[in-house]
């Protein structure tokens, strides 16, 4: 095993009392964690092969582990972050699901990022609905979806979910924007 994705031998508990900090959210069919280093093996392809397409990739495996481990400071960062999409079944690794708030963009961004495996089974629409929710009873609303036009399995997704094509991305035009409406979720 390469050595900077082993999980550490010492600081066990530390990494365990950060990870206790992060939402769990359970739903219907899946368990959103906070992500692990041992959960890179089964995601590192969504960023190293043609699956990475529409996020800019593929990506060499150093710039697929940095995008995973910006993705994962967000929660120290700004509060919010990603979650990795489990089985709840049998724990398998499904793919991430975000909310954070990447360099240069305008908003902060709800996204989905899958494995082969477990696209067209609807997991992305369940993982992004039960975090948007989470995210607008903790930070209310002004996310938005950056979605690359041609790619349309994502924004079925993000219509599924009620988010209306409001513009494109200001430096990107092929990135399109979609807003989440109010749907009478409390910001208390």
């Amino acid at each position: 095993m390469t050595p900077w994705i082993k999980s550490p031998d010492k600081g066990a508990a530390q990494i365990a009392a950060l990870a206790a900090a992060i939402p769990q959210i359970e739903t219907a069919r899946l368990i959103l964690r906070a992500p692990r280093i041992s959960d890179w093996s089964m995601l590192e392809p969504i960023w190293t092969t043609d699956r990475a397409a529409h996020i800019g990739g593929p990506f060499d495996p150093e710039d697929a582990w940095l995008d995973f481990n910006q993705i994962v400071a967000g929660w120290l960062l700004r509060g919010h972050g990603g979650l990795t999409v489990c089985d709840k079944s049998d724990g398998t690794v499904l793919g991430l699901v975000v909310l954070g708030h990447e360099y240069g963009d305008p908003a902060p961004e709800l996204g989905w990022l899958l494995t082969a495996a477990a696209e067209g089974k609807g997991y992305a629409t369940e993982a992004a609905a039960a975090l948007r929710d989470l995210g607008r009873s903790l930070y209310g609303e002004g996310f938005v979806s950056y979605i690359a036009v041609e790619n349309a399995a994502s924004v079925r997704v993000a219509e599924k979910l009620g988010a209306v094509r409001s513009g494109t991305h200001p430096a990107e035009a092929e990135v399109a924007i979609y807003h989440y409406p109010d749907q009478g979720v409390s910001h208390d």
